[in-house]
């Protein structure tokens, strides 16, 4: 795609694309980085089936770390031990975080370019020029910048689960679902699952690109609607990417709770529980915890999500003005 640029974008060093793929970079690693196990306790308490309320669950996750955090015949705890059970799955998580992120927001911006070229003569570079650009348009490119980027990423989401949720003293995981790296996640999920394996949970993955969508039409609207012409405050970004988070993860959390619950299902040829689908577990979880179940873990969810989501927003901002300005 040939881009018109503007006279701030000929002054830097990368163009529109690459500073928006650096820039979100840049934003998921950071985040990641710091958020990290807050997202351990969000997908222990998603996939807790048992616990009647999250307060029992959580002293259930406590106490499974505890144990597994104690040096061989003892109950005393190792502080490596315990950070590294905590920071488990952290490499598919950076990867899968700062590649994601990479990815939505350059697509995100292509697709507002290509929309805006639709409704106008040139291509825009400028924030400025998004004036013409309305909340439907905003939402439309969200979904499809989300699509592409959840079925290239979704591989890299089911290691990380497994890898998160997975532990060596629970006996009842079959031998190959504990994955002792990312690498060896890999070439276990192929071995045992093929290439399908690697995209169970796909179907929640891209339904779940409307929270995505949602939080940046509110986001960018509530830009435009707070400064139409000059950069932000931090107070304004951390306000808009709070807000737009806040209510994207209230409408669309139960999505993200199917989704967790279908990677996490290990291959077992000896049994049914390969035919689970979106539907079948979500009358399961209907039957099992009622409705409530659709919302378990939010308030961790929302605990993390919120200052992730600022910390990315506010990075993704910061180094994208200061990559245009080198």
């Amino acid at each position: 795609m040939n881009v018109k640029m503007s006279n701030k974008s000929q002054r830097s060093v990368l163009n529109s694309t690459g500073i928006e793929i650096v820039s979100g970079l840049t934003a998921g690693f950071t985040t990641t980085l710091i958020t990290h196990p807050l997202d351990f306790l969000k997908l222990n308490l998603q996939l807790d089936t048992n616990s009647k309320n999250n307060y029992a669950a959580l002293s259930k996750i406590k106490n499974e770390l505890v144990l597994a955090s104690q040096y061989p015949n003892s109950t005393v705890i190792s502080r490596s031990k315990l950070i590294g059970n905590i920071y488990r799955g952290i490499s598919p998580n950076l990867i899968g975080s700062t590649t994601a992120w990479g990815l939505y927001f350059m697509f995100y911006k292509e697709f507002k370019n290509l929309t805006h070229s639709t409704i106008n003569s040139d291509l825009f570079n400028d924030e400025s020029d998004e004036k013409f650009l309305n909340s439907g348009h905003y939402l439309m490119c969200g979904f499809m910048a989300g699509w592409v980027t959840s079925i290239m990423t979704n591989p890299i989401w089911v290691i990380k689960t497994r890898m998160i949720t997975s532990r060596l003293n629970d006996t009842n995981l079959p031998k190959d679902y504990y994955y002792k790296s990312m690498v060896d996640g890999i070439l276990k999920i192929y071995k045992n699952e093929g290439v399908k394996g690697y995209y169970k949970g796909l179907s929640p993955a891209l339904l779940n690109v409307s929270q995505g969508a949602l939080q940046f039409a509110i986001y960018d609207t509530l830009k435009n609607y707070i400064n139409n012409n000059d950069p932000l405050t931090t107070f304004q970004y951390l306000y808009s990417s709070a807000a737009s988070k806040m209510v994207s993860t209230v409408v669309f959390y139960p999505l993200q709770i199917l989704r967790s619950r279908l990677q996490a299902i290990p291959h077992d040829n000896n049994s049914l529980v390969n035919r689970k689908t979106m539907i079948s577990v979500s009358r399961d979880l209907i039957q099992n915890e009622g409705l409530k179940g659709f919302y378990k873990g939010i308030d961790a969810n929302l605990i993390r999500v919120l200052p992730a989501t600022c910390i990315t927003f506010i990075v993704y901002e910061k180094m994208k003005l200061f990559l245009t300005s080198v």
